[in-house]
């Protein structure tokens, strides 16, 4: 279950199966599709830096079109994805 500060730090990638997962209180892993792909700390993750590692992901693992595309379309149209 996604709850809401997932929603608000991963903003349309909730969509695409992104998660986070708090092992402890110092470490953030962002998963997609239930596999550990970013470690962050948890006073430095920010909902930017999320996303980026979310659009990054999609483009070099998955063959998206390019990273500043992914990433417009994310935040400005999530139905275009």
């Amino acid at each position: 279950m996604t709850t809401e500060a997932q929603r608000q730090g991963l903003g349309t990638f909730v969509n695409f199966e992104f998660t986070l997962e708090h092992p402890d209180d110092d470490f953030l892993f962002l998963m997609h599709e239930g596999k550990r792909i970013a470690i962050f700390s948890q006073t430095g993750a920010t909902e930017g830096s999320l996303q980026d590692e979310c659009a990054k992901h999609l483009v070099f693992k998955h063959g998206w079109a390019g990273y500043d595309v992914v990433r417009a379309l994310a935040k400005d149209n999530p139905s275009y994805l």
